[in-house]
């Protein structure tokens, strides 16, 4: 039977909507306030909550005093603080933010972790974690060596390794917090080539030759054209000449606060990557090492849009790196590649190890998200608490403990005490890190399932504000907003989401039935098949089959319908 309406019904959330208009040049004034303070606000903010992100804001700068307490303030204190801040918001970053433990103001301070009082304090579980760290490091250590250099470095130039200095934000690196000092400049970025630009041409050419420009892989939700450098050998002794001639004598000089010599530098994990309109981006990402570099080895002329940008710094706020030219960072700074539109852009990506310094928080995580992944979640929580006791600054560790209360083994819906507990952890980490752009998601998708609709709408739109083109972001919005009647914003999200992911088949189902509900069906034909072609479910099976009745194509939908019956999606008729 195909005589009934297509489905109206909605996916549910799993996982840029345009902000809300400006009503008055006032309002316009605080909307670009809150954006520039913290990346994530709306027209709606209130003069109070901007008020206290303004004095948290510039007491991070050194400007004025907060109390043991935080940094508390009035509304009526918005207009002197926006025309201070406004003065003032060049100055760097000189102070933390408050953490996991509840700290505010001059209270917080970078902790250093005692290994062997909480051995003592956590039991033998948590010490055999930490062995497990550490074995795991001297492995990853070993099988750095097998494939690339280790040793001493070559003497740099007097001025080889000058960089130029970005802020990493007010949070410092997830592991050996306490060795780094604010202002945290420590993205840099080579004031001059590292390579010359001939050099970096040949690079790309001999990785061609070896066969790197045809591979592909997944890399989070995007596919990438590139090839590890190991499984390259003409590739490989390029880079390993490199290594001990430049890059490690470089890394040692602009790291002095963890990285004792040369000697102790391991490259862990080593790629030449090509970005185009075809493979034209990554997601935001942290990197799986304490350190990691990124050089460019095409020129800027050769490719329209790419580059890398930080998220805390503004997903426009692309830092220009010219070919030859490298960036070296903690591995824990969230970032990502721009989409490329046109041309093609190669770089060389690394992720590096410290022989002598072992990363727990890290190695903590990983082994959380394993656990997680086997469906072992009570040992990934408790894994994630752990890596928190070692540093309750970290944003991360709050997140990925939220993620692994909500990862029910048995599917269902949370239970009121686990939503607490997992918006609570989420809140605490976008307190640290206000900037990550999946906290929100995540924060949205535990406000939908609660029923709370408001919250997660605008959830989503601040993660949203801070990664524009997320299309599972895009998708889970269009759902609440389509659920509540605005059809028009709900269409807009949906194309956004498939800009962004063009084989996204649930949003071209319910790009369909929005279409379709509005009355459009011509508009609905290629939104149905491209459903069924990129996700073939009973459900998109069934809404084609009712296209084609309501289009007078009965051959088509008894097609069709059969499709989803095979699915065991529709009784027979």
């Amino acid at each position: 039977d195909t005589s009934d309406p297509i489905d109206p019904q909605r996916r549910s959330p799993t996982a840029s909507a345009p902000l809300r208009g400006f009503r008055s040049p006032e309002e316009r004034q605080k909307m670009l306030l809150a954006l520039l303070v913290s990346a994530a606000a709306t027209a709606d903010t209130s003069d109070h909550e901007l008020a206290q992100r303004l004095k948290l804001s510039l007491w991070q700068r050194g400007v004025l005093e907060c109390g043991a307490d935080g940094c508390g303030a009035s509304s009526a204190e918005f207009p002197r603080l926006a025309a201070t801040w406004l003065s003032q918001q060049h100055l760097p970053i000189v102070r933390l933010r408050g953490g996991a433990d509840g700290c505010g103001g001059t209270s917080c301070e970078p902790p250093s972790a005692n290994l062997d009082a909480l051995r003592a304090e956590l039991g033998e579980e948590f010490a055999a974690a930490l062995d497990q760290n550490e074995a795991d490091h001297a492995d990853d250590c070993a099988a750095s060596c097998e494939s690339f250099y280790c040793g001493p470095g070559a003497q740099l130039p007097a001025g080889a390794a000058e960089a130029r200095s970005h802020s990493m934000g007010s949070v410092p690196p997830e592991d050996f917090a306490d060795a780094f000092k604010f202002p945290l400049d420590l993205i840099r970025v080579t004031a001059s080539p590292l390579i010359p630009p001939d050099e970096a041409e040949a690079a790309v050419a001999v990785a061609n030759e070896e066969g790197m420009s045809s591979n592909e892989y997944a890399s989070g939700k995007y596919k990438l054209g590139g090839d590890w450098v190991k499984k390259m050998p003409r590739t490989r002794a390029w880079f390993n000449s490199r290594l001990e001639s430049l890059i490690f004598p470089t890394i040692a000089a602009l790291f002095p606060e963890i990285v004792s010599s040369t000697s102790v530098l391991r490259a862990h994990s080593v790629a030449i990557l090509k970005y185009n309109s075809s493979h034209p981006r990554t997601d935001v990402h942290v990197d799986d090492g304490i350190l990691a570099m990124t050089l460019a080895l095409s020129p800027r002329a050769n490719y329209t849009g790419g580059g890398t940008f930080f998220e805390h710094l503004g997903e426009g706020s692309v830092l220009p790196m010219e070919q030859g030219h490298c960036t070296f960072r903690p591995g824990s700074v969230r970032h990502g590649g721009h989409p490329v539109t046109a041309g093609e852009r190669y770089i060389l990506g690394a992720f590096l190890l410290i022989e002598d310094r072992v990363e727990h928080v890290r190695r903590l995580q990983n082994q959380g998200r394993a656990a997680r992944g086997r469906g072992d979640l009570a040992r990934a929580r408790r894994l994630f608490k752990w890596a928190l006791k070692l540093n309750p600054r970290c944003a991360t560790c709050l997140k990925n403990w939220a993620e692994a209360i909500t990862a029910q083994a048995s599917g269902g819906p949370l239970s009121p005490a686990l939503a607490d507990a997992a918006e609570e952890k989420l809140r605490r980490s976008l307190a640290l890190l206000p900037e990550d752009s999946d906290a929100w998601y995540s924060l949205g998708r535990v406000l939908s399932e609660r029923g709370n609709r408001e919250g997660a709408v605008e959830a989503y739109r601040r993660s949203l504000a801070i990664t524009s083109d997320d299309a599972d972001a895009c998708f889970n919005l269009a759902v609440l907003v389509g659920d509540g009647g605005d059809a028009s914003e709900e269409i807009a999200l949906l194309r956004r989401a498939l800009s962004a992911k063009p084989d996204h088949g649930q949003a071209w189902g319910n790009l369909g039935v929005a279409l379709a509900s509005a009355g459009d069906l011509d508009a609905a034909e290629e939104p149905f098949h491209n459903a069924v072609r990129f996700d073939p479910s009973a459900k998109n099976w069934i809404n084609l089959a009712r296209l084609h009745q309501a289009k007078g194509r009965a051959p088509q939908a008894k097609a069709a319908m059969a499709e989803a019956q095979a699915l065991g999606g529709a009784r027979q008729s």
